[in-house]
């Protein structure tokens, strides 16, 4: 197994070197651009985030469209000055309580009120560069209808941060290149919804959401998988050094496990490969951590178990380091040896506890994309459907 997983890794490091040979061009007419923005009790962020987006030099129409979701804290108010203060601001209250995914349904919102060619999302925490919507865009040759880029957490400046956050952002941004290298292969995996944007048609020839509207998390990634599953437009995924986004990482312990949870609970409603691909990593994890127990009571099995973990070790290495050499992320590498470690750990419990365990979110608490659930979510497409419909009449701010 140890072999098979060398050799996809490796796979995943080419992948990530042949990102560099993505197309990107001045388009003959920037298209018309809408930033959708879901928030939700995020006052003390939001003036921070959109004074950052304000400052594209985008040559196109573009507009923001910050969904505000059922907030309870000051978000109504503060968006209320900042619409007085951004020209192409605009706002939109959701106050009913949603029958599906409390972010998709916000999603779905501000890209009904839009009417632009490109939709962007990303989330109320974040920084960018003022060439971001210019370099994304740039991406959408007349093949690409979806453009992924890279979301990164920010080192602080005090040594004083925790050593786990450190760990936590090495491996944010692991997963995050993982599934690049994935796209360099042109396979979509996985994306990130804090910096996505795609043509206004694709979402439209895959009804919006459709049935993944019902599970909680998966804005990004199921949607990517249903353009590459049911439609014929490719996607791709930015280098370009603008093409970067800043988010602000989880702050506490208990933050972080609620969050994997989170990614983790809509494990079972993958696409087949990527289903497959994730448990036989679960399960050759488990090997992993069963082999040392196994070698106490069978000595003779300590030199293949030292052979194993350090063709593992040097795989997982050059394929971090590729990582970090291609976004010139190398600030990150300190930080490997307690990565592999955690991460193996992790992997698998999280894997797994997600499709088990509840997790809070925003506030509330959700169930996990169990298989029950997914039955039920057939059933409920339609419903949903209907709810997005009505969402997107919501009070304009």
């Amino acid at each position: 197994m140890t072999a098979i997983y060398s050799v996809m890794m490796v796979l995943f490091a080419l992948g990530l070197r042949r990102l560099r040979q993505n197309q990107f061009t001045t388009p003959r007419g920037w298209p018309s651009v809408s930033v959708i923005i879901p928030a939700r009790n995020e006052a003390e962020v939001l003036p921070w985030t959109l004074a950052s987006l304000m400052r594209q030099d985008y040559a196109g129409d573009w507009e923001v469209i910050v969904v505000d979701d059922r907030s309870t804290d000051t978000t109504p108010q503060v968006l209320m000055g900042l619409e007085s203060t951004y020209a192409n601001l605009r706002v939109i209250r959701i106050t009913e309580e949603p029958q599906g995914s409390p972010k998709k349904c916000a999603l779905a919102a501000g890209i009904a009120l839009s009417e632009s060619e490109v939709i962007f999302t990303t989330d109320a925490d974040c920084q960018y560069n003022e060439r971001w919507l210019t370099e994304m865009v740039s991406h959408l040759t007349d093949e690409v209808g979806v453009v992924a880029g890279l979301t990164i957490f920010d080192l602080p400046d005090s040594a004083r941060s925790p050593r786990w956050q450190k760990i936590q952002w090495l491996d944010f941004f692991v997963q995050n290149f993982l599934a690049a290298g994935s796209l360099g292969w042109g396979h979509a995996a996985s994306c990130n919804g804090s910096n996505l944007c795609y043509r206004r048609k694709v979402y439209d020839e895959v009804a919006g959401f459709g049935d993944s509207a019902a599970i909680v998390s998966g804005d990004d990634v199921l949607f990517a998988q249903r353009v590459a599953s049911e439609t014929r437009w490719k996607m791709v995924f930015a280098t370009t050094p603008g093409s970067l986004v800043r988010s602000l990482p989880v702050m506490t312990m208990q933050g972080l496990l609620h969050q994997r949870l989170r990614w983790a609970s809509k494990g079972l409603t993958y696409r087949g490969s990527m289903l497959g691909f994730l448990f036989a990593i679960y399960f050759y994890y488990v090997l992993l951590m069963a082999l040392p127990l196994m070698s106490l009571a069978l000595p003779e099995l300590w030199r293949a178990t030292a052979a194993i973990w350090g063709l593992k070790l040097i795989v997982d290495i050059w394929l971090v380091y590729t990582g970090c050499k291609v976004f010139r992320q190398e600030r990150l590498l300190p930080f490997f040896v307690e990565y592999e470690i955690t991460q193996t750990l992790a992997t698998p419990f999280f894997g797994f506890a997600g499709l088990l365990l509840p997790y809070s979110w925003k506030g509330d608490w959700y169930r996990t994309a169990t298989l029950p659930n997914m039955l039920r979510n057939r059933s409920q497409a339609e419903a949903v459907k209907q709810s997005l419909r009505q969402e997107s009449t919501v009070e304009n701010e």
